[in-house]
This record gives structure tokens, sequence and C-alpha cells, in this order.
């Protein structure tokens, strides 16, 4: 037995005893009808019961509970009153489990991209109120004493590599539910039926949505960074384009420069090499707007609405800056690599080289070569001497050592073409 089983078998008592139903839903219950057998590391269960809000409720029942199974530690949890919702991250035999536990609700979208508003609800109508027809089946516990519901036709769609939405408002109400079916079609082969396909160009005809949705931005950096984090990423990204989704980024925005898929995936293996932070699946997502058909400002207004963290946004603006000074660059096809090294270095990139990795982007910069031989040769390269060595030949410590350093680094540059 698996420590998801072990922890649902655990939990569904505790639930019992306060009055409360559990029904998993999700990824756990599509991966058992599809066959997979790996180690459940996400878990969604639906909380059903009389008082508001019931997986509150659960979640209060275990941070109060004598003891959990042997081998496991709750570490953090989390309450989200507003939604009825709640979250458990456990340590476990099998390592990490993330617990995501949810009241069965009814959600009200006042205008597309907002946040909804909830009200307590059935099991039943919960599952109405899914996005696509995969996420309506419901496991409720304990197992060996229900039957799967599955009330939309999820499982047939799943044998027949169909995606399909669970209502006609689905996109409308929010619209990155697209992105998210991009990274189910991806991951088990699946194609939108004809009437999702209809209700795809529908709502992406209805760009853009109202700017006071502060939601839809958020939500769509999540699902894009998500995407990213799948291991067939760029079979999401081929389907991103397929159907469209490129436009929730950036209005006629149908395909990505030749070459793309390519240098994001360099761009990942090249800068977990250069640097931890930030992490791949976030750099991707910067390659990516690097790559939107706009300006420099059209970027940065993009990265904004998706609110990306403070941090990117300033490396983003800085690569924008870097890309903006080299294409106004005139004449240096002669300048030697020192000259190179220094131009680049003053402008950031000594402490921060994702800057000029992300200008080696599909049609960006023509001056690529200078910029990977400073990546990957010159700006390893160091003074042949330290100032310990200068000092004890008699220079004095002050800016004409600093000078006599630089100086040196940049004939050991020079040597290295």
């Amino acid at each position: 037995m698996n420590a998801a089983q072990t922890w649902m078998d655990w939990l569904e008592p505790q639930a019992r005893f306060c009055g409360l139903q559990l029904a998993l839903v999700g990824g756990a219950v599509r991966d058992h009808l599809l066959g997979r057998r790996g180690p459940d590391k996400d878990l969604d269960l639906v909380v059903e019961g009389p008082r508001p809000w019931p997986a509150l409720e659960l979640k209060n029942a275990v941070e109060q509970a004598s003891g959990l199974p042997s081998g496991f530690t709750l570490i953090t949890t989390q309450s989200f009153e507003a939604f009825g919702t709640a979250q458990l991250q456990l340590q476990t035999p099998d390592g990490p489990l993330l617990c995501d536990l949810s009241s069965a609700r009814l959600e009200h979208y006042p205008f597309p991209g907002s946040h909804p508003i909830v009200s307590l609800s059935s099991l039943d109508e919960d599952l109405q109120r899914r996005d696509f027809s995969l996420n309506a089946i419901a496991q409720q516990l304990p197992a060996a004493q229900h039957r799967l519901l599955d009330p939309y036709g999820g499982i047939t769609a799943l044998q027949d590599r169909q995606l399909d939405l669970l209502h006609p408002r689905s996109l409308s109400d929010d619209p990155t539910r697209l992105v998210r079916g991009v990274r189910y079609g991806a991951r088990l082969n699946l194609e939108l039926t004809s009437a999702a396909a209809k209700q795809a160009a529908s709502a992406l005809q209805s760009w853009p949505w109202p700017q006071n949705a502060p939601a839809l931005g958020a939500r769509l950096r999540m699902e894009l960074e998500l995407l990213f984090e799948e291991d067939n990423w760029a079979a999401a990204i081929e389907l991103l384009q397929r159907w469209g989704a490129l436009e929730l980024l950036l209005r006629y925005w149908q395909q990505l420069p030749p070459g793309s898929l390519a240098w994001l995936k360099r761009l990942g293996l090249w800068g977990e090499a250069l640097s931890a932070d930030p992490p791949v699946f976030s750099l991707r997502l910067l390659g990516l707007l690097l790559l939107a058909p706009t300006d420099s400002d059209g970027i940065t207004a993009l990265a904004r609405r998706l609110q990306v963290p403070q941090g990117q946004l300033k490396l983003l603006q800085q690569v924008l800056g870097l890309s903006d000074w080299l294409e106004q660059l005139g004449d240096a096809e002669q300048w030697k690599p020192s000259q190179w090294s220094e131009a680049l270095e003053s402008r950031g990139a000594a402490s921060q080289p994702l800057l000029v990795l992300l200008q080696l982007r599909p049609g960006g910069c023509r001056w690529r070569a200078p910029l990977l031989r400073w990546l990957w040769r010159w700006r390893l390269i160091s003074s042949p001497v330290n100032a310990r060595e200068l000092l004890a030949t008699g220079w004095s410590s002050g800016p004409a050592l600093g000078e006599e350093l630089r100086r040196r680094r940049a004939e050991a540059i020079n040597r290295r073409p």
C-alpha cells in the first residue's frame, strides 16, 4: 500500500467522525483509470458536509488529531476561507504529499477572469461546475463501499482521447482553462472535441478580457509555469500554438519564430548551469515572453499583466535594456574580446550572466558569436596574477592596483579569442 492510500484510509474515518463525506477527484482518479501506477504526490479531495466550510472543518480535525499514520508528519497547513478550501503538506514514507481539501461548492463568476463567488453545495453540483469532463470523475471514500461517479462521460472521453469542456461557459468563466487543457492534451495525448474547439475560438475572439480582472493574469502565469514544469512541455507548447492559446498572451499571436522550441530547451539547460534563480520553468516563461511579437514596452506590459514576480520582472527589464543597446550598437565588428567583456560586464552581465543568455533567442541579436564567446569563455578568464601577488611585488592598494588587474585580465582574454 502506498502512502497516498494509507493517508486516505486514515483521513476518511476522521471525516466520518465529523459527519463529513470524502471523495477523491482529479489526477489520482485519472491515473488509476489509465493504469498508471506511479506514487501519488498530490491528492484532490472534495469534502461534503452540512456546515460551511467542511474542508476547513476537516483541516482543523487533522491539526487536532492525537496521531497521524506511522511515518507521517504534517509540515504545514493553509486555509482559504473565501473559497472554502484548505491545503495540507505532509512528509510520508514515500516522500512529500500535497493534499488539497475543497468544500463541495457552486461557483459564480461575475465577469470573465474574476475570482469566483462560491457557496456550499453537494458533490453532484461540485462536479457539474468543473472545467473538463475528465475532471468531473469522483471516487467516494471508502472506495470499497462506493462506485465511481462519472456523470459527464469523462471515462469515455479519456478512452476516446478527447478533451471535452463541461459546460458552455467554461472558458468564458476562466479563459486560462485553455492552457490547463493544453497540459492535459500533451500529457495524455488528447484532442479538443469539436464543441470544445468552437468554445475556445469563441473565447479567444472575446479578447481582451476586462482589465479589472486581477486574478486572470496571475492565473495565466501560474498555468504557464505549470506547463513548463511538465516533462513534455515542448509538446504542450506545440499544442498551445495549434489551439490558438498564444492569443491569451497577446492578440493575434499565432506562431512562435522558427527554432523557438530548441532555444527554450537550451535556455533551460544552460540557465540551470548558470544560475539557480529563477527556476527553470520560470526562466522558460521569461523566454516565451521575449518571443512575443511586440516591442520592449509591450513585453514589459505583458509581464506586468501576468504579475511576474518582482525579481523576474527586474531581470526581464534588464534583458530588454541590454537588447536595446545591442540593437543600436554600431561598429563593433573589430572589437577585441576584452572590449566586449568590459561592455557586457559594465551593463550587469558580470553578476547576472542570464542577461546575455536571454539575448540568444531566435531572431534576436546579430552579435550572437561574441555573446556566446563571452558566456562560455571570456567571462571565465581571470587575471593571471591576483592582488596579493601584485602587492608582494611593490604595488600599493588603490585604484591603480585595480586598473592593473583589469589590464592583465584584458590581455589574458585577448589571447583567447
